[in-house]
């Protein structure tokens, strides 16, 4: 990828996680201080057409070709490069400009930014895509969802997404059928988030005196691996066996890693590795309600040993001050999937109906509250 003329202006501010989200919100706030009835009304106009067309410029490519060029573009130019009718293009071009996503640098002529960098990298688009092609319609079933229902969390997972596809089966069955739109999820979970779980567990120290025949590490419902190949690249003499567990489909296209062994696994059914050292779930609980998030809990606290502890890597969420990104998320997991982020007093009530106990919450992102949740038998 080319190197843009102003690039050196284009660096990003590199600012901790608390510090830049309490900036951006701060900023936020004082310009909603400063709206009369219209502009909430046209800010809310706006949000409903960005997302429209920011697709439409992923769809033809244009953000990639803006940060391909070593200058800024002509509107003639990026039209022969996209095939995109002049005119059409120009009043798009204009919107994307007035709203940022791209850069204005003179009459008919526009460049890349910070915005367009992002929307030019794969895992944004992909994350784009799914924003459109999913989520979006299962945002507009939402409300008749919630009149439909009363108001009231209806038991399994009957969600306003399947009303939106109109179909009965869960998220992902449903999308194995469509590889593509499951691959739009697939970048979405690729998106690094801030903070390091690996901050706040010291393997080197907790995991010192495991055997070299014992199993480290069990990475329940763990895809193809990201975070266990990760630990052995952090920890390459560690002793002990690193386990990626998950559905068939998945383990079965994991490219092989060094050190790191695939087992095909459905977290419904018992748990096969009795006495791990660490067993470990990301992101997996938030997609489930609390029955079922309970079924998963007994099959892992069956198989764990005196020593052995569980490692749930989600957000923990305060009991009151949640920050909207999360408050985001936890209404995204119902609408998709009838589950939740939890609370701090939600996570206790949860793992003390499984029989099992937190031992430590040890945050790693302060503001989104990602954390990893020490656990371990009652």
């Amino acid at each position: 990828m080319s190197a843009l003329p102003e690039s050196k202006n284009m660096d990003r501010v590199r600012v901790d996680e608390a510090s830049r989200l309490k900036l951006q919100d701060s900023l936020r706030s004082a310009a909603e201080a400063m709206e009369t009835p219209n502009d909430t009304m046209l800010r809310l106009f706006n949000g409903a057409l960005e997302v429209p067309m920011i697709k439409a410029g992923c769809d033809i490519g244009l953000f990639k070709t803006l940060v391909a060029s070593q200058t800024p573009m002509t509107t003639a130019e990026i039209a022969n490069n996209t095939k995109a009718d002049p005119a059409l293009l120009a009043r798009i071009l204009r919107y994307l400009a007035a709203t940022r996503f791209i850069t204005e640098t003179g009459k008919d002529q526009f460049g890349a930014n910070l915005s367009t960098q992002s929307l030019a990298d794969p895992a944004i688009e992909g994350s784009l895509y799914y924003i459109f092609t999913i989520s979006i319609p299962a945002y507009l079933a939402l409300p008749e969802f919630l009149r439909q229902t009363s108001f009231q969390t209806p038991p399994g997972t009957k969600c306003a997404w399947q009303q939106s596809v109109k179909t009965d089966m869960d998220f992902f069955p449903y999308y194995k059928q469509y590889p593509e739109q499951l691959s739009y999820f697939q970048k979405l979970m690729s998106v690094p988030r801030d903070g390091e779980w690996f901050d706040v567990v010291s393997f080197a120290e907790e995991a010192a005196n495991v055997s070299s025949d014992r199993a480290l590490f069990v990475d329940i419902g763990g895809s193809i691996g990201h975070q266990s190949k990760r630990l052995r690249l952090k920890y390459p003499t560690l002793p002990g066996r690193v386990i990626v567990q998950d559905l068939p489909e998945s383990v079965n296209v994991a490219p092989p890693a060094p050190g790191v062994e695939f087992m095909a696994y459905d977290f419904f059914t018992p748990q096969p590795v009795h006495g791990a050292r660490f067993y470990y779930m990301r992101t997996v609980l938030h997609d489930w309600d609390e029955e079922n998030s309970i079924k998963i809990l007994k099959n892992t606290a069956a198989a764990m040993g005196a020593d052995s502890q569980l490692l749930i890597d989600e957000m923990a969420l305060p009991n009151k001050g949640v920050h909207w990104w999360s408050t985001c998320l936890d209404l995204h997991m119902y609408t998709m999937l009838n589950a939740l982020e939890r609370t701090v007093d939600q996570w206790h009530e949860l793992l003390a109906k499984a029989d099992l106990k937190i031992v430590e919450i040890r945050t790693y992102a302060s503001v989104m509250n990602n954390a990893i949740i020490v656990v371990e038998r009652k």
